[in-house]
């Protein structure tokens, strides 16, 4: 049963032989932003983050990938469902899976919503490092990663910086952000193991001074209380408080997107 979720417009959008539910919240006056969900579905905390970008200033897209927006969590569920579904592909590594030209789709699609101005791409965790494959694509000019995470990169963490993403799509999306100066933002806690330090350095290894990286001390005793095995920077471990570093995060954030698509 599909549930309706207040305060967000929706449409279905079809593209390269899929279709699925997009929440949007907003009207297409305000630059727009695609929200890629994360493995728990479009949690309270994912919609929060919507509720929170668009009153600073964006059109928000969310399409619905899997699971119901809104709904207890459901991870292990999901995560079969994006491991053996062929729109994904997360366990064929370095395999593009046809989701990122569906994305790819959505974003010129929003792109002409919004006044023909380019779209910024939020990546959560497993959709992390989608936001490399989104940029390839002219209309994407705000790419964020956090915690960027993937099957690989966790069963060889230690030895291999991998990026989850094909070589090819990495490669062409590091030379658009060469190309057009398209940096990159990404964001992560110091002791997360699904995201770790070394994934950030080969990031900056490759992207220089266009990768910006937040990173949000979580080690023990940290001033800000926060967990060792904090992992969600803008939804699940979100704190809503000023001066504390995940708040810091999400302004950056919001300067970042204004910076590069316009607005307030």
């Amino acid at each position: 049963m599909t549930n309706f979720v207040p305060g967000f417009d929706e449409f279905e959008f079809a593209a390269e032989g899929f279709r699925h539910r997009v929440l949007r919240k907003g009207d297409g006056s305000q630059p727009g932003v695609l929200i890629i969900q994360e493995l728990p579905g479009i949690t309270r905390e994912t919609l929060d983050l919507a509720e929170r970008l668009h009153a600073d200033g964006f059109t928000v897209y969310l399409p619905v990938l899997f699971g119901e927006p809104g709904s207890a969590w459901e991870p292990v569920k999901n995560f079969v469902h994006i491991c053996v579904s062929a729109e994904f592909r997360l366990l064929a590594q370095r395999e593009r899976g046809p989701v990122s030209d569906y994305l790819r789709a959505l974003c010129r699609h929003m792109q002409q919503e919004c006044g023909g101005r380019p779209v910024g791409a939020i990546g959560l965790c497993f959709t992390g490092g989608f936001v490399l494959t989104l940029m390839i694509d002219p209309s994407v000019a705000a790419p964020v990663m956090s915690e960027p995470a993937h099957l690989e990169g966790l069963l060889d963490y230690v030895r291999t910086p991998t990026t989850g993403v094909p070589e090819a799509d990495f490669q062409a999306a590091k030379a658009r952000s060469e190309r057009d100066n398209i940096p990159v933002l990404g964001m992560r806690f110091t002791h997360d193991v699904m995201c770790p330090k070394a994934r950030f350095d080969y990031l900056s290894d490759q992207l220089g001074e266009r990768f910006r990286r937040i990173e949000i001390d979580s080690s023990l005793f940290n001033r800000h209380k926060i967990k060792p095995w904090s992992h969600a920077v803008l939804t699940i471990d979100f704190v809503d408080r000023p001066g504390h570093p995940t708040r810091k995060a999400y302004e950056e954030m919001v300067t970042f997107l204004h910076e590069r698509l316009g607005g307030a």
